[in-house]
């Protein structure tokens, strides 16, 4: 006969271990229906890219109409790298900007840190003046 902790931790063990085994089941059927999906998905657009092609070389013929959807193709690549890269030098700038207001803050607080350890009672009175100052305002208008 077991004991009652005994039989919590093997309650415990046996629902920790439904629910990975239930939740790896749920993993391996996404990614065989994602890896599906996405063949799918590549045959459509192959298919679509053949059928312009196609209906291209009817009216201009067949190499004009390829060099037509390739010089297409590669202004849309270079739109996308200029998007991209636009976002990049901007998340570069906000990381930059970031890391300076962090250091400020180190800096500051450093220096707060080293005056409340000379003067204690200055450190608190500058404290409590810049929270009344710094507090935020009411949205009441008690006028």
């Amino acid at each position: 006969m077991l004991s009652l902790g005994a039989i919590l931790i093997q309650n415990l063990v046996t629902r920790v271990t439904d629910r990975v085994d239930e939740s790896v089941d749920i993993a391996k059927r996404s990614a065989i229906a994602g890896l599906f999906i996405g063949i799918l998905l590549v045959t459509a657009y192959v298919l679509a890219i053949v059928g312009a092609a196609v209906l291209l070389s009817d009216h201009y013929g067949t190499v004009p109409a390829l060099f037509g959807l390739a010089g297409g193709f590669l202004v849309l690549a270079l739109i996308v790298l200029a998007v991209v890269a636009a976002r990049n030098k901007r998340e570069r700038e906000l990381r930059r900007i970031r890391r300076q207001q962090l250091a400020a803050r180190r800096d500051l607080m450093a220096a707060a840190a080293t005056v409340a350890v000379k003067k204690p009672l200055a450190a608190t009175a500058v404290a409590l003046a810049l929270g009344f100052l710094l507090a935020p305002k009411s949205r009441r208008d008690d006028d």
